[in-house]
């Protein structure tokens, strides 16, 4: 099977595996055998997995890690079955999700090369410590101890230096983003947290050495066919290692995963500006994003904490409704709101009134009532 990335299928990606696969990383860009992603997009496609699935991932680990304690003295058929099919269910599990999701893993093949252990010649041989079949089956065993236990303790950890961290800043570029990346190591204390509540976490290495086999090669660049670039191809050997990298290739190019403010999902930030709302569709309004559902919000928060366009848009409130109900005609509607308007940007702007007084909330108070209105403008009844 040729395994291409997109717009290079002359370049051949080796074939991937639960316990080593491949992406090329070039500048801000990751290419998958499945997907060209500028960095940061995993991380963020990680973040916003099922709510259900981590745990339940985390739990599968922990139940995996307690059979291989608790039944695996001797190995004989049913010891080796039920050990296979842990891992196999574990398998399930994973292959959806970032970063496997992206990688050019079959199943079946998945499968089949574990069920292998089945076999009584291979588990056979496995009192031999220097058997080939020993050292496949320590290999399942190590991955599989710590794979949702990793993935969980890396979410947690990206999800707090967001949340806390990355979405205060006020400026975001590669300094401040390690600034508060420095921040979370020095401050938080949610890793040693996790390791005394997570059983079995002491058998995670998630050390500043990331699992990861680096090397070069030549490729034809994905955003012009005329030219070819180097690009670092990178050997992961576990999940959470490859998120990590991502994450911080996305610190070194400027961008980061943010929570959206309004629906709670991660989004991918590489602007410059402070942006805190996604711009995919609103939970609550399906025809709008979340990023419009957003600048209303903020605009409906500035004018509450503003007396001057809290006044003015109670007022404008007031006589949309007399009109809807018919008390005053389309044309007195359009002079009231114009004169609304008015006095409102003279109370921004702080100008006097005729007789040399400042406008303020209170004055527009007084100007806005009906009979005062009404009079001014020489509409309607005067009465009110």
């Amino acid at each position: 099977m040729i395994n291409t990335i997109p717009n290079n299928p002359d370049y051949d990606m080796p074939q991937d595996s639960f316990f080593k696969f491949c992406f090329l990383s070039h500048k801000d860009r990751l290419y998958t055998a499945k997907a060209n992603l500028k960095c940061g997009e995993l991380t963020t496609a990680f973040l916003n997995i099922s709510k259900d699935k981590l745990p339940q991932l985390l739990e599968h680990t922990i139940q995996f890690n307690m059979f291989v304690d608790n039944a695996m003295a001797i190995k004989n058929n049913k010891v080796m079955t039920e050990f296979v099919d842990r891992i196999i269910e574990l398998e399930k599990l994973l292959i959806d999700i970032p970063p496997y999701c992206y990688a050019d893993i079959n199943p079946d093949i998945e499968k089949q090369r574990a069920e292998r252990m089945k076999r009584k010649s291979f588990y056979g041989k496995l009192y031999d410590t220097q058997s080939e079949e020993y050292a496949e089956y320590l290999k399942y065993k190590r991955i599989f101890s710590s794979i949702g236990i990793g993935l969980y303790v890396i979410y947690c950890c990206i999800e707090e230096i967001s949340d806390k961290y990355f979405s205060r800043l006020d400026k975001r570029c590669e300094s401040e983003y390690t600034l508060a990346w420095g921040a979370f190591n020095e401050y938080s204390t949610l890793t040693a947290e996790l390791m005394n509540s997570i059983p079995y976490c002491n058998r995670l290495d998630i050390s500043k050495a990331m699992d990861v086999s680096i090397g070069a090669s030549g490729m034809r660049n994905p955003e012009n066919e005329n030219e070819c670039i180097i690009v670092d191809t990178c050997e992961f050997h576990n999940p959470y290692d490859a998120i990590r990298y991502d994450f911080f290739k996305a610190v070194q190019h400027s961008c980061a995963s943010i929570r959206c403010r309004n629906c709670g999902r991660f989004f991918h930030v590489s602007e410059r500006y402070i942006s805190i709302y996604c711009n995919e569709k609103s939970p609550q309004k399906p025809n709008r994003t979340c990023r419009q559902i957003g600048a209303k919000n903020k605009h409906k928060e500035k004018a509450e904490n503003n007396p001057i366009l809290y006044t003015y848009n109670k007022a404008r409130s007031k006589y949309y409704q007399h009109f809807m109900r018919g008390n005053i005609s389309e044309d007195e509607y359009t002079k009231i709101r114009r004169y609304l308007e008015e006095k409102r940007d003279l109370a921004i702007r702080g100008k006097t009134d005729s007789e040399g007084n400042l406008i303020t909330s209170e004055t527009l108070e007084q100007l806005f009532k009906k009979k005062a209105l009404f009079e001014a403008l020489d509409i309607g009844e005067k009465n009110g």
